[in-house]
């Protein structure tokens, strides 16, 4: 960040904290990566917009490893050296300008482990500025984004992000789905649970999620570039607008580990085989794709299938869906429903590990 002429937040680019890691791995110390571009006007530069995406992944499988990918190299490329990369151009094209408000660049440590990072930031952002985060882009996961609409999750924040992101349809040409749901999926949670309006862009789940397979190879050079355009724009205009975005989304009680203390997090141990459709606007898990030879294969799930109800509990979307499948372990029997060309059908699955 030095490099591109941005400024350290205090006296330093790094953001450092302390975490226990089980089971036996000690205390870690852990940093996030900051780089700001100051704010032109003193009415609003108090008021940052934040910029953010995570850098960390699970290395050698930790703490998401899939039965048989244990001690293989998980390397991220998606996952999330794409945003990332977004997030580093982004700093050097814009590090010359002078924006109305503070821009801030984050680099975030621990998101697979429980957002810590971002919640560390968020928690003490105060100790460097008197007003709330104006609002937070969060990049993650966005390589591949080929022929599809780029996705903006947790749109429900604010009214204001739905028009925000038509105007780049227009602006740009690059078409964006905005999603209006609560979904516990990245780093812009951290900022949700503090009522700052917040947004991911995502270019959606593919087959190589937590998996070795995720590498370069696999990425859409040309679609980062579109995330980038689109995200430029937002941060742009974000960091110009005078008039505050009102939040409209749903706060929680979360609060990060005190230094030194150990981190839970419960992972699901199973899986289906499939995709979901992010984009689905309905009751239900919409299934994007199913991975060939998975448990839903075998069970004869198809894409387009929309999972209504696990043995009898309905579920509504991906977060019910996702807790609910916590309470099985590999080789489980459970009955799922599903409608199919608007007719429900049961169909029995053998799950697999995850």
């Amino acid at each position: 960040y030095k490099e591109y002429g941005l400024q350290p937040m205090g006296k330093s680019y790094f953001q450092e904290f302390s975490t226990k890691f089980p089971p036996n791995k000690g205390v870690m110390k852990m940093k996030n990566v900051i780089g700001i571009i100051p704010g032109s006007n003193p009415k609003l530069k108090n008021a940052p917009v934040v910029v953010s995406a995570h850098f960390d992944h699970l290395g050698l499988g930790w703490p998401d490893v899939h039965q048989g990918d244990e001690g293989k190299i998980h390397f991220g490329a998606d996952d999330n050296a794409s945003g990332v990369a977004i997030m580093l151009e982004l700093a050097k094209t814009m590090a010359k300008s002078h924006p109305s408000r503070d821009i801030i660049f984050i680099a975030t440590t621990g998101e697979e482990a429980g957002l810590l990072g971002s919640r560390y930031f968020v928690k003490h952002i105060n100790e460097y500025y008197s007003e709330l985060v104006f609002a937070n882009i969060n990049l993650d996961t966005d390589g591949s984004l080929f022929d599809k609409k780029l996705l903006v999750l947790n749109a429900n924040t604010a009214k204001e992000w739905k028009f925000i992101f038509m105007g780049t349809d227009y602006t740009t040409g690059i078409k964006t789905e905005v999603i209006a749901k609560d979904l516990d999926a990245s780093d812009q949670v951290a900022f949700i649970e503090q009522g700052i309006p917040a947004v991911q862009l995502f270019t959606g789940a593919t087959q190589h999620y937590h998996r070795p397979s995720d590498k370069i190879e696999t990425i859409d050079g040309p679609g980062l570039v579109k995330v980038a355009i689109v995200t430029k724009e937002v941060v742009a205009y974000l960091a110009e607008r005078e008039k505050a975005m009102l939040f409209t989304g749903t706060t929680k009680n979360q609060t990060m580990p005190a230094q030194g203390q150990q981190i839970e997090k419960t992972n699901r141990r199973v899986s289906t085989g499939s995709v979901p459709d992010f984009a689905f606007k309905g009751e239900g898990v919409k299934l994007g794709s199913v991975i060939e030879g998975s448990a839903g294969d075998k069970a004869g799930l198809t894409a387009g299938d929309v999972i209504t109800a696990i043995n009898g509990e309905k579920v509504s979307d991906l977060k019910q869906y996702s807790d609910a499948l916590k309470k099985f372990k590999p080789e489980d029997k459970i009955k799922l429903t599903v409608l199919r060309d608007g007719k429900s059908m049961e169909l029995p699955i053998i799950l697999g590990a995850r």
